[in-house]
């Protein structure tokens, strides 16, 4: 069995993302847990009415359980940090926080998003991306967040991986380059547990469009950015090689 720790910024994340690829691991008996780092507070909410953004995260944090139960994964991670402002969070603390998820839960591939912030260069993916970055480097390390080590030992995974795409069309309305694709894990199979996963999300109706347009295909890509080297230039699988 392999484990996946996945560390995004938004609820609805990790099923742009990589929503093909957690329920096909998942479903082959595959661990997945996920570190959420904002309740997407700050979001819009497709025409549902909301009294005050507490509610809205409320209602998005519970939107993330159903999608994650839809995916298979195993835990979520869910300190709470403001939507839009994530850049603003202590970034020792954050790390922190990430370190101590990947100890937890001892992956042996850590993904998140690259440092382009992905297609749509948002602050806060950018900043969870730096976050993940420093901790996928930390976590192994016994002198680093030492007062952590009374509940966890140092783990240290053997891959980071950044969510990535492939170029756009001189048309796309997102013209944002990514870091090269590494790995493209076909999951034709498992679109309509993705889309399911989506729809779970009912307060972020609003994005159905682009999620159809931009990320219900065939593979799922991801960038190799640290760790055990891939055995060939495009791998399959984010395990392949381990």
């Amino acid at each position: 069995m392999y484990r996946l720790g996945c560390v995004f910024a938004h609820p609805d994340d990790e099923t742009f993302v990589a929503g093909g690829t957690i329920a096909q691991l998942t479903a082959a008996g595959h661990r997945v847990d996920l570190f959420c780092a904002t309740d997407g507070d700050a979001g819009k909410s497709s025409g549902i009415p909301f009294s005050s953004r507490t509610e809205l995260g409320a209602r998005r944090r519970l939107e993330l359980a159903a999608a994650s139960q839809v995916l298979g994964i195993g835990s979520l991670s869910t300190p709470g940090h403001g939507d839009g402002v994530l850049k603003e969070v202590d970034p020792d603390r954050l790390i922190g926080e990430i370190v101590y998820f990947v100890r937890r839960y001892q992956p042996d591939v850590v993904l998140t998003f690259g440092p382009e912030g992905a297609p749509t260069q948002h602050r806060d993916h950018r900043a969870i991306s730096r976050a993940a970055t420093a901790a996928f480097f930390l976590a192994g390390l016994a002198s680093e967040y030492a007062d952590q080590l009374r509940e966890v030992a140092p783990h240290a995974a053997s891959r980071l991986y950044y969510a990535a795409w492939d170029p756009p069309s001189p048309d796309a309305e997102l013209k944002a380059l990514s870091v090269a694709v590494s790995c493209r894990v076909p999951v034709g199979d498992h679109l309509a547990t993705k889309r399911e996963a989506f729809l779970a999300h009912a307060s972020q109706r609003q994005h159905e469009t682009r999620f159809e347009e931009l990320t219900m295909l065939a593979t799922e890509r991801f960038a190799l950015a640290a760790g055990v080297a891939q055995p060939r230039s495009v791998t399959e699988s984010l395990f392949e090689g381990l």
